[in-house]
């Protein structure tokens, strides 16, 4: 790669990271992947009767078509509940009618749903009515609505051959009308094409066979019933696969025509990016659309920029992969030299092109999913990222070895050239072997690369997995009373004093609440007036007025129910006089 190449290459990702770190600064994007955020009655919470109904609260939109909810009991057995709805059509809420009289005991919610990006999240929490079981209940429910693993390993499996095959397709289909359009009359290059068209179509119709068990957490069995025709149809995932077979049927048809005219009129004119080529990146974008929308691209913020990226990061590796198989499986094999000469240093360039749109697109979606340097090496999907990294930089290593090996050998003389020193130029037979072997290795490291994209599109977001595992370390870590002691000043003649106030356990439900206003040395006093509300702020809560009962000279107690978990605050208004007055505010963690 000659140092202008790359120079230009170094300042176009310059640019680009800059660009996206000044977008960074000013945005926080949700992450592509719903993360329960709180539950109604609070992960063990002691209620003193049945509630009505349980509700969950998640990130982003959640799908109920193919959800799941299990209530187990506190022997195990599983409760009888009523039918999912989103609460007042939040979309982003669930709620779980319960229409039986619970016992006494610790009970299991297990809950499985869809995300807006088409993938299923789970996990489960814990309630008690009355007196905890002893020992917490029954264990986790988690297993009971996971997916069969060989479930979700065909479906990682079947992603990767939707990526190999839409690579095939567009690639195989840009080479030949920018490229070599003499390949039109080859038949590896038809077979590539054709090959690519079926993989696509065998990819779309698996998925939605194992759509319905891999999201709802069927059983195995259930792969094949009839049943999840109507379930899947229902999807943002099922939309989408018909969506891509309408795609497919119509380019299938456009592909026989093209291909039926270019047989028929002769070999097409080269180095023309025409309409040949616009229609074919069209359509390719188009078929990408299809993935975008069944992504972590299709939830969280940023959307629409994140969909454009997620298009043109697809459209690009396709081009520039599919490109690599026909040149390395017919064009170098086919021993046209001309045919070489004119069409290489074309792939050349349009690999520099797909390398640059990859690398930009590429930093963006890190960035949005990612997030943070702890997130990439603390995470599965960090792991997985990093692996593609290394991969991504081998392969680029490789294509500026044949770009060089291109330059030498296939560059325009600066003067007009003999025939004689133009063959001096040209690779012998040897030369091509060496080079077709490079860009076979090339080509076999982006099917690896391929099969991480399909590891990564269907696991976790990094963003995602640190947020459930914030909110689950949060609910787990048991509360802590609050104990404090804060100063006051109304601003009047002895209007300084102290406020010691206890609330206990801090947790959601029934709170006992302590309040003693002392004087500056500590000794109890009355004032005139002293009131307490509870609010949420960031659910806009309250305020809830707790009703202070006198116990005392200085000393107040009563009851504070808190329904959520968070951090509310505690505003304590205190009057010494009629005109002097001040409020006191006191934030609280409440688990």
């Amino acid at each position: 790669m000659h140092r202008a190449t790359l120079r230009t290459f170094a300042y176009t990702l310059f640019v680009s990271l800059l660009t996206l770190l000044t977008v960074a600064g000013g945005q926080t994007p949700a992450s592509a992947h719903a993360v329960l955020l709180s539950t109604t009655p609070a992960n063990r919470q002691v209620l003193n009767g049945t509630p009505h109904e349980v509700s969950l609260t998640f990130s982003e939109t959640v799908d109920l078509g193919l959800a799941g909810f299990r209530l187990l009991g506190p022997d195990g057995d599983t409760i009888k509940t009523g039918r999912p709805a989103h609460p007042h059509g939040k979309p982003d809420g669930v709620t779980l009618p319960i229409p039986d009289v619970l016992s006494d005991g610790t009970y299991t919610l297990a809950w499985r749903v869809v995300s807006a990006d088409t993938h299923p999240v789970q996990g489960a929490f814990t309630f008690s009515v009355g007196e905890p079981t002893q020992g917490g209940g029954p264990a986790s429910a988690d297993s009971a609505l996971g997916s069969s693993s060989w479930v979700v390993v065909l479906y990682d499996a079947v992603r990767w051959l939707s990526f190999a095959g839409i690579a095939l397709l567009v690639g195989t289909a840009f080479f030949t009308v920018t490229c070599w359009p003499g390949a039109v009359h080859r038949r590896g290059a038809r077979r590539l094409l054709w090959c690519g068209w079926y993989a696509v179509l065998a990819a779309t119709a698996l998925t939605f066979l194992l759509y319905e068990p891999y999201a709802a957490g069927a059983a195995s069995a259930r792969t094949l019933h009839p049943s999840l025709i109507r379930a899947t149809l229902g999807t943002r995932m099922g939309l989408v696969l018909i969506a891509r077979t309408g795609l497919l049927m119509v380019t299938g048809v456009g592909l026989m025509l093209l291909l039926r005219r270019a047989r028929a009129g002769g070999e097409p004119r080269t180095g023309v990016f025409g309409w040949r080529a616009a229609i074919v990146l069209a359509t390719g974008c188009a078929l990408a659309v299809t993935w975008s929308l069944a992504t972590h691209s299709a939830a969280g913020s940023l959307v629409a920029v994140a969909l454009v990226a997620d298009v043109v990061h697809l459209t690009a590796m396709g081009v520039w992969i599919g490109g690599l198989v026909v040149l390395a499986a017919v064009l170098l094999r086919s021993g046209d030299l001309p045919a070489m000469e004119s069409a290489i240093p074309r792939f050349s360039r349009t690999a520099l092109v797909c390398v640059l749109l990859l690398a930009v697109t590429g930093i963006f979606q890190a960035w949005r999913e990612v997030g943070t340097f702890p997130a990439l090496y603390g995470t599965e999907y960090g792991h997985i990222l990093i692996g593609k990294l290394c991969l991504a930089a081998a392969l680029i290593a490789l294509g500026a070895g044949a770009r060089r090996w291109v330059q030498g050998h296939y560059a325009a003389l600066p003067t007009a050239a003999s025939i004689r020193r133009r063959a001096q130029r040209w690779p012998g037979e040897e030369g091509v072997r060496r080079f077709r072997r490079l860009i076979t290795v090339e080509a076999g490291i982006a099917a690896v690369l391929l099969g991480l994209t399909a590891l990564l599109v269907n696991s976790e977001p990094a963003r995602a997995e640190q947020a459930a595992a914030k909110t689950a370390a949060a609910a787990s870590t048991p509360p802590q009373p609050l104990s404090q002691v804060v100063q006051f000043d109304t601003g009047g003649a002895g209007g300084r004093g102290l406020l010691a106030v206890e609330l206990g356990p801090a947790a959601v439900g029934t709170n006992e609440f302590h309040l003693s206003v002392l004087d500056t040395r500590g000794l109890p006093r009355t004032v005139a007036e002293v009131q307490a509300r509870f609010s949420l702020p960031e659910r806009s809560l309250g305020p809830i007025t707790a009703d202070l009962q006198d116990g005392g000279t200085g000393h107040y107690l009563s009851t504070a129910s808190l329904p959520f978990p968070g951090r509310w605050q505690l505003s304590l208004t205190v009057r010494t006089s009629d005109l002097d007055e001040t409020v006191v505010r006191i934030p609280v963690d409440v688990r």
